[in-house]
C-alpha cells in the first residue's frame, strides 16, 4: 500500500510478534538455530508450561469471541471491521513476526460480521463509535490469536506418530489457521494471468465475465483506495509534525495512537456501490463488473455457524461483503492475488467443462512458467520443455530439462489443486496429496535420472525430434508445485507409495518461489548452486526450512549449508530474513539500499570466470560453482580489492607487487583458489582455480557497465 511507504522521522523499536512471544531455545549460529534435545526433566517442565498455557487458552477463548460479538453489536459492525483491517494493514511495513497472523484474524472478524443477522448489521450502519472501540477490538483479536496459537502449539505435543507425514500434518493445521500469504504480488500476478488469460472468451461465455478481469477490477479498486489514503496520510501528518522535540514517551505513544486511529477511521474502505465506481475506472460493461463482484462476495447473514478461527470462512476466497441493497465492502482488494486461483476454481466448479479446462491450464501454465523462468537464467541452448524418453514401452516426459556441460537440472511440475480438506489437515486427504505431490514426483525424477545416467540416447524434444544433450553426471532434482504447500517442502513426507528417490536429494519448491529465486539469482552458476544446495539440505535433513524466502534471504546475506539431521537435535532458521520483504514490498528507491534487488554478493568477474569454466573445463564447473557460491559474501572483499590493484593501467612498483601476489592465488576455501592475471595465462593444474581477468567494471547499482 502506497501510504505505508511514508516513514516517520522518529525511529521506533520493532513491535512484538502479533501472535505473542514464543519460547526461544538453543543457540543461533550463522542465522541457524541449533537445538539439542533437553533432559527428561526439562522436557517435562516445558510440556507442563505449554499444556498449561493451552488449557488456560481453551477456557479463555470462547469468552473473547463473545466479547468481540458484543462489541460488534454495539457498533457499526461493517465500519469497525473495515477500520481494524486498515489499522493492521498500515503495520505491514513492520518485520514479519509483528504482523504474521493478523490477516487471518481480520478474516475471522469479517466472518463474525457475516454471521450476524442481516437486520442487526443494517440497523447500525452509520452509527458513531467511540474512538477507543478500534483499539479494544484490535486488542481482543490479538488476545484471541495468541490463545489460538498456544492451543495449536500444544497440539504438536500430543502423543502419536512422529513421522515426517505427521509433522507435515501438524504444520498444515497451523498454517490453515494463521497463514494467508501465498507469495509476492510480482510472481502471483504473473502466475494467475498466465493461467487464466487463454480462458478469457470461454469463461466470459460461461460465467458472464473473463476470469482475468477479476484481477483488473481488484487492482482498480486498490488504486482508488490508495489515492484517497495518500491524501488522508498527508493531512494527518500535521499531527506528527506538531510533536515537540523533547516530548516524553507517553506523549509520543498517545500522539501515534491518535494518528493511527484517525488515518484508520477516515481511510477505511467504505460501504459503496462498487459497480458504478469500477465501471468508470475499468471501462468494463456494468453487467460484467456486477457479475465479478457477485462471484467474489460473501453475503451478510450467510455464515451463522462461524464461531472460531478454524471454522470454514467463505471470506477467504470471496473477500467482499455483499449487502442486500447491492452495495459492497471490500477491505483489501490488493490481497485478492493470494486467493485468485482458488477463487477461479470455486467459480468454475458448477461448470464441469470450464473447470476441466481450468485444471488443464493450471498444469500447462505451471510447466510453461517453470520453463520460461529457467530459460531466462540458462538460455535457449540449455533449457528445454517437454522432453521425452523411452521407458517401459512408453515415453514419459521431463517437464523442464536444463542441460549444461557442467550440470543438469530436471523439473517435475505438479499443479493439481490442494483441496480444502487437505488444507485443514484431514489425514487421509493429506496422505493422498502426499502421494501425488511428493511420492509420484520423486519416483518420476528418480526414473529420469536413472535414464540420463545410462547415456540419454533417445531423447526427443516437444516436437518429437531427436536431441542430444551434454549429459553431465551431476543432476539436480526439482519438484515445482503450483499451490503452496510449505509443510511438504519442509518435510518431504512419505505417503506410502514411494518407489524410488533421487539419490542426491530433491528441492521441492512452490512456483511463486521458483520465479522469485530466478529473479534474484539470474546467473546460471548462482541458480544452479542454490538449487543443488537446497536438494542437499533436504537429502541430509537439515536445517529445516519452513519458508523459502527466509532461506534465499539468509543465503544471500550469509550463506547456508546442509546440516545432517541426528536424533535428539534440531537445526532450523533462528530469524526471519527481511531482505526479500524489503525488496518486494517496499517502493524501490535508488538511495535506499534495502529496496534494491538482493544478490549473491559474488563479484561479476568471478561469475564471468565460471562462464569460462563452463566453456573450457565443464567437468570442473559443478564443484567450482558450488565452492564459489558457498563463500560468504563479505569474504569477496579481498578479491574486489585485489581486482582494483591489478588493473592494467597501474604500473607502480607497489601495483606490480600486488599483481604478483594476486597471480599466486587467493585461497577463499579449501577447494577454491582465485587467481587474478590480466595476461590470461593458465596454470598447469587448474582443478581448483578460478582465473579472473580484471576487465569487468561493477557500477554502483551492481550491474555490468
Amino acid at each position: 500500500m502506497t501510504s505505508q511507504a511514508r516513514s516517520n522521522p522518529r525511529r521506533r523499536p520493532d513491535p512484538p510478534p502479533f501472535l505473542g512471544q514464543t519460547l526461544d531455545f538453543g543457540e543461533i549460529r550463522n542465522g541457524v538455530r541449533h537445538v539439542e534435545r533437553p533432559s527428561w526433566s526439562a522436557r517435562q517442565k516445558l510440556m507442563a508450561t505449554l499444556l498449561g498455557q493451552a488449557n488456560e487458552a481453551r477456557t479463555h477463548v470462547p469468552g473473547l469471541v463473545n466479547r468481540m460479538r458484543s462489541l460488534l453489536r454495539d457498533s457499526d459492525p461493517l465500519f469497525l471491521y473495515s477500520r481494524v483491517a486498515f489499522l493492521l494493514q498500515m503495520r505491514r511495513i513492520a518485520p514479519g513476526p509483528a504482523t504474521f497472523g493478523a490477516d487471518a484474524l481480520v478474516e475471522f472478524l469479517g466472518g463474525l460480521v457475516t454471521a450476524m443477522p442481516v437486520d442487526d448489521v443494517l440497523s447500525r450502519l452509520g452509527q458513531d463509535d467511540h474512538p477507543q472501540t478500534l483499539y479494544t477490538m484490535e486488542a481482543l483479536l490479538r488476545e484471541y490469536g495468541v490463545g489460538q496459537r498456544r492451543i495449536s502449539d500444544a497440539e504438536a505435543l500430543r502423543p502419536g506418530e512422529r513421522s515426517q507425514l505427521a509433522r507435515a500434518v501438524r504444520l498444515l493445521e497451523a498454517e490453515n489457521l494463521f497463514d494467508r500469504m501465498n507469495g509476492y504480488p510480482a510472481q502471483l500476478e504473473t502466475i494467475f494471468t498466465t493461467i487464466v488469460a487463454p480462458l478469457a472468451e470461454r469463461s466470459r461465455s460461461t460465467l458472464g465475465f473473463a476470469l482475468g478481469d477479476a484481477l483488473t477490477v481488484a487492482n482498480a479498486y486498490q488504486d482508488i483506495l490508495d489515492e484517497g489514503r495518500r491524501q488522508v496520510v498527508d493531512e494527518f501528518q500535521v499531527l506528527l509534525d506538531r510533536i515537540p522535540p523533547n516530548a516524553d514517551h507517553d506523549t509520543l505513544i498517545q500522539t501515534f495512537a491518535t494518528h493511527m486511529a484517525g488515518v484508520a477511521t477516515i481511510g477505511a474502505s467504505p460501504v459503496v456501490n462498487l459497480t458504478d465506481w469500477l465501471v468508470e475506472r475499468t471501462g468494463f460493461p456494468a453487467a460484467e463488473v456486477s457479475a465479478i463482484l457477485d462471484s467474489m462476495s460473501t453475503r451478510l447473514g450467510s455464515q451463522p455457524d462461524l464461531d472460531s478461527l478454524a471454522s470454514p470462512n467463505t471470506l477467504r476466497r470471496r473477500p467482499i461483503v455483499g449487502l442486500p441493497d447491492g452495495r459492497h465492502l471490500w477491505i483489501t482488494p490488493g490481497d485478492f492475488l493470494h486467493t485468485a486461483l482458488e477463487w477461479a476454481a470455486d467459480v468454475c466448479d458448477p461448470h464441469p467443462t470450464l473447470r476441466k479446462t481450468l485444471d488443464k491450464r493450471r498444469q500447462d501454465g505451471c510447466e510453461e512458467l517453470a520453463y520460461l523462468a529457467l530459460r531466462g537464467v540458462f538460455g535457449d541452448d540449455h533449457a528445454h520443455a517437454a522432453v521425452t524418453y523411452p521407458a517401459d514401452g512408453q515415453r514419459p516426459d521431463i517437464d523442464v530439462l536444463v542441460a549444461t556441460p557442467g550440470g543438469t537440472i530436471i523439473v517435475e511440475a505438479k499443479a493439481a489443486r490442494f483441496t480444502d480438506p487437505a488444507r485443514r489437515a484431514a489425514p487421509e486427504r493429506v496422505r493422498k496429496k502426499t502421494r501425488e505431490y511428493v511420492d509420484k514426483a520423486l519416483d518420476q525424477n528418480a526414473r529420469t535420472i536413472a535414464y540420463l545416467h545410462t547415456g540419454a540416447q533417445d531423447l526427443r524434444d516437444a516436437r518429437k525430434r531427436r536431441m542430444t544433450i551434454p549429459n553431465s553426471p551431476h543432476i539436480t532434482s526439482v519438484i515445482v508445485t503450483l499451490d503452496r504447500v510449505d509443510p511438504f517442502a519442509t518435510y518431504l513426507p512419505d505417503g506410502g507409495k514411494r518407489q524410488n528417490v533421487p539419490p542426491e536429494g530433491t528441492w521441492l519448491v512452490n512456483l511463486a518461489d521458483l520465479l522469485m529465486t530466478t529473479d534474484i539469482l539470474r546467473h546460471p552458476a548462482e541458480f544452479y548452486a542454490y538449487a543443488n544446495l537446497r536438494a542437499s539440505i533436504n537429502h541430509v535433513g537439515g536445517p529445516l526450512i519452513f519458508v523459502e524466502t527466509d532461506a534465499l534471504g539468509l543465503w544471500c546475506e550469509e550463506r547456508i549449508t546442509p546440516i545432517p539431521h541426528h536424533a535428539g537435535a534440531l537445526a532450523t532458521f533462528g530469524q526471519t530474513s527481511a531482505l526479500m520483504n524489503d525488496y518486494y514490498t517496499h517502493p524501490h528507491n535508488i538511495e535506499e539500499p534495502s529496496t534494491q534487488r538482493p544478490t549473491s554478493g559474488v563479484p561479476l568477474e568471478v561469475l564471468a570466470a565460471l562462464d569460462d569454466v563452463l566453456r573450457t573445463r565443464a567437468d570442473r564447473w559443478h564443484p567450482l560453482a558450488a565452492a564459489a557460491l558457498s563463500v560468504q559474501p563479505q569474504r569477496w572483499a579481498a578479491v574486489r580489492k585485489a581486482l582494483r590493484t591489478v588493473s592494467p593501467t597501474r604500473t607502480s612498483r607497489r601495483a606490480k607487487k600486488n599483481a604478483n601476489r594476486a597471480k599466486g592465488g587467493l585461497n577463499l576455501a579449501g577447494d577454491l583458489t582465485i587467481i587474478i592475471d590480466n595476461t590470461d595465462t593458465k596454470c598447469n593444474d587448474c582443478s581448483n582455480h578460478l582465473h579472473l581477468l580484471p576487465q569487468v567494471v561493477e557500477s554502483e547499482t551492481g550491474e555490468d557497465t
